[in-house]
């Protein structure tokens, strides 16, 4: 047994393609609302892959209506093992890293589609066979790199 094995495990996101990061998009040193904390993360730890708009208070759970939305993606500093899956922020002593979405953004994540997408903004790829040959199509991938179940989602606008 070893010591990953007694470690509690949370949400991952892979970023495929989050233009945010590029021109540095970014929120990075606003807390969570009071109002969401409870939604966001009920025990204090703020898993990567929710879908977040900004409001004066701070950080909030998107509703849809918001003109830009964001996704929590902050990338762990762990360099003892390869622990994606093992990180969240913890809210009380740090600030979460949101990375705006731009059009055509596409992640994977474990969270399941009832919690991320949001109708006619973001969606659930499972299949672009009409474009690709079956067994060359990517956005059927169905699963992280360390064999997590997860889901291709995208950013309409």
């Amino acid at each position: 047994m070893i010591i990953t094995d007694y470690l509690p495990t949370y949400h991952q996101v892979e970023p495929n393609n989050l233009k945010g990061l590029q021109p540095g998009f970014v929120v990075a040193q606003m807390n969570l609302a009071s109002s969401a904390a409870s939604v966001l993360a009920p025990k204090g730890m703020f898993e990567n892959g929710h879908i977040c708009a900004i409001s004066a208070d701070g950080i909030v759970k998107a509703s849809g209506t918001e003109k830009a939305l964001f996704i929590h993606f902050t990338e762990p500093l762990n360099t003892m093992f390869k622990g994606e899956k093992f990180f969240a922020v913890d809210v009380a002593n740090e600030c979460p890293r949101l990375v705006q979405l731009i059009p055509g953004d596409e992640w994977m994540s474990d969270l399941e589609p009832s919690d991320v997408e949001i109708d006619g903004r973001i969606v659930e790829i499972s299949s672009a066979s009409e474009q690709f040959e079956q067994d060359k199509d990517w956005y059927e991938m169905d699963h992280l790199a360390d064999g997590t179940k997860a889901y291709h989602y995208m950013f309409l606008g």
